[in-house]
């Protein structure tokens, strides 16, 4: 509810049964509530401005090094606060602080997240900010965890920078491990810069984790949710062996090139390594650990579009990468038609290969997905999905596994999405920005509807 300068909204919330994994379920086995309430004041103009916000709430800071607190349905994730959120701005200064509580997993608010930004936007090439936080157990006889961060975000002509340093304190950790001879317990870097020319862009990004994760005290909350360097893909197959994101042990890169052939082709190349981090690092030292850097990810694709009329497209994508988490080297190839009949109606096929080999057992094995989809814009799709996948346990025996749905979405209005899926669908993983879900096989009849107010 909207009025002048005063809004207000609540969410009911009914689980039965509910996610098996706590991390998502967070205590509500059998649950239905009002679970999500607030209310918003907000006063002044574009030059002095005040907002406050009492209830639950979600924030976000630079990149979400320090805090990033969101709602994602994909995910089944949810880590909003519940306390005081106020946003102030005077000319060229913006002002965030709060202090919240988020759910752990038996549904408790226990620790309590105090946080304060202050940004300033004078320059037109240049911002700046920095973030003090600070996570307070409800336990006495327990340190609480503070990270303080600078940030600094440059734009002039083509281009685009951003840099942000964090450092993380804990005394129970600096005292017990390392005698009180460090300063911190952890820390982050992020940094990130595009520049385009004519036909060409790039973007570079670098990350540096160690022992940065910023969590409660039961390890059940994560306020900080830094940048993953990773790619996420539109693509079944490329996404089948993803790796989760470390805020305690990572570093690495990606770059990101593309470039504009010509008015109706694209060609798009891309490259990003994580390696776990060395044996100097606060998170092996903490665990007395003397390892060396590991590859946990390394992947290349590349993607070329082509229009080659009003009506016919065509995008050819490949890819490798190699992974830890699995540990798992795999090559895809992915071939995406699309055929315009009119302007309202599409056909698509999308045809996909991938080839697996495990490291662990030293078995090859593939995977093939064919999807056919009919488009009528903007209302409504129904597509055809076949996947089957060949695997050989035992040297000489061939098995396979076929599955198949077929799902059907449609538009009601302009706020509501309604989608129904009939068929088999493999397990695997949901990844976004390096935060994963495992989906398990399913056999049957889903519907979904996702209204927007």
């Amino acid at each position: 509810y909207r009025y002048e300068n005063f809004s207000a909204g609540i969410r009911y919330e009914s689980f039965l049964p509910n996610d098996p994994s706590p991390a998502i379920s967070r205590g509500k086995e059998k649950y239905s509530d009002i679970a999500f309430k607030y209310f918003t004041v907000n006063f002044g103009d574009k030059k002095t401005n005040f907002e406050i916000t009492a209830g639950n709430y979600y924030a976000l800071v630079g990149r979400g090094m320090v805090l990033r607190s969101y709602e994602d349905r994909n995910l089944r994730l949810d880590n909003n606060l519940q306390g005081v959120l106020v946003k102030a701005g005077y000319r060229n200064f913006r002002l965030t602080a709060l202090a919240g509580s988020a759910a752990n997993s038996n549904n408790e608010r226990k620790d309590v997240l105090y946080l304060a930004d202050l940004e300033y936007r004078g320059l037109k090439w240049l911002k700046g900010g920095v973030t003090l936080a600070s996570n307070k157990p409800e336990f006495d006889n327990v340190s609480r965890t503070d990270i303080g961060s600078l940030r600094l975000e440059t734009s002039f002509g083509a281009f685009d920078g951003y840099f942000e340093y964090a450092v993380k304190k804990n005394s129970d950790i600096q005292n017990a491990v390392f005698n009180s001879s460090e300063s911190f317990a952890g820390k982050g870097i992020y940094a990130s810069a595009s520049y385009w020319y004519d036909i060409f862009s790039i973007t570079g990004e670098y990350k540096y984790y160690d022992n940065f994760g910023f969590r409660s005290f039961d390890q059940t909350i994560n306020y900080n949710q830094p940048p993953a360097t990773r790619k996420d893909y539109s693509y079944q197959l490329f996404n089948r062996h993803p790796s989760t994101l470390d805020a305690d042990n990572e570093q690495g890169y990606q770059v990101e090139a593309t470039a504009n052939l010509s008015d109706n082709s694209s060609l798009l190349l891309q490259f990003s390594e994580t390696k776990t981090l060395d044996k100097d690092s606060y998170i092996q030292r903490i665990y007395g650990q003397s390892l060396e850097p590991r590859v946990k990810l390394r992947e290349v694709f590349g993607q070329y579009s082509n229009e080659w009329s009003e009506k016919f497209k065509t995008t050819i994508a490949l890819g490798y990468n190699e992974e830890l988490d699995e540990n798992t080297k795999n090559y895809t190839g992915v071939l995406d038609i699309r055929y315009s009949i009119d302007p309202r109606n599409t056909l698509r096929f999308i045809f996909e290969h991938q080839q697996s080999n495990n490291r662990t057992t030293f078995e090859d094995y593939f995977s093939d997905v064919f999807t056919m989809e009919y488009l009528r814009s903007p209302k409504y799709s129904i597509a055809l999905v076949a996947e089957m996948k060949t695997r050989e346990p035992i040297p000489g025996n061939t098995v396979r596994t076929l599955w198949s749905y077929v799902q059907g979405t449609m538009k009601i209005g302009e706020h509501t999405d309604l989608s129904l899926l009939a068929g088999s669908r493999e397990a695997g993983i949901i990844c976004i920005g390096g935060v994963c879900r495992y989906e398990p096989e399913f056999r049957g009849v889903e519907i979904k509807m996702v209204n927007r107010f």
